[in-house]
């Protein structure tokens, strides 16, 4: 049990210093959409970006946003109840484009977008520390993601 906190502490304390923590919390977001919110909704939506608090989420037509104004605080009350840690203020809808193989996309790491060396190298050595092999190969996979995301939105 204590290296399972040690290693929480870690990811915690490494995510904030590098000022990733939205994007790992963007990525669970992701990853558990459909059960957070349901098969149909998450049908038309797809959760963006965390900024300033807010989750912003792309939804396919403004029927669907219309609709998701009336659900917002069940939406937002789902959520908070299943990722208490996340502290979210509000939820930001708007017309967007949804990804086509959303849940494939994040269990396929060689469908995301590439990951540069340097950011791979920099994963691995913020992540030296975890002791739990898979747990550091998964969290150095997420990191390197994040950081060539940073780059590439430049």
């Amino acid at each position: 049990m204590h290296a399972f906190s040690s290693s929480k502490s870690l990811i915690e304390e490494i995510s904030q210093s590098h000022g990733f923590a939205a994007r790992l919390w963007e990525y669970r977001l992701q990853k558990q959409w459909k059960g957070l919110v349901g098969e149909v909704v998450a049908a038309h939506t797809w959760p963006t970006r965390i900024k300033f608090r807010k989750l912003h989420v792309a939804v396919d037509n403004s029927v669907w946003l219309h609709q998701l104004l009336y659900l917002k605080a069940t939406l937002m009350e789902n959520i908070q109840a299943q990722m208490g840690e996340l502290q979210l203020e509000d939820i930001i809808f708007r017309i967007g484009e949804l990804p086509e193989s959303r849940e494939d996309t994040l269990d396929d790491p060689t469908d995301q977008a590439p990951v540069s060396p340097d950011a791979q190298k920099t994963a691995r050595d913020y992540t030296r520390g975890v002791n739990d092999e898979e747990l550091r190969d998964s969290l150095s996979r997420v990191i390197a993601r994040a950081l060539s995301s940073g780059q590439n939105q430049r």
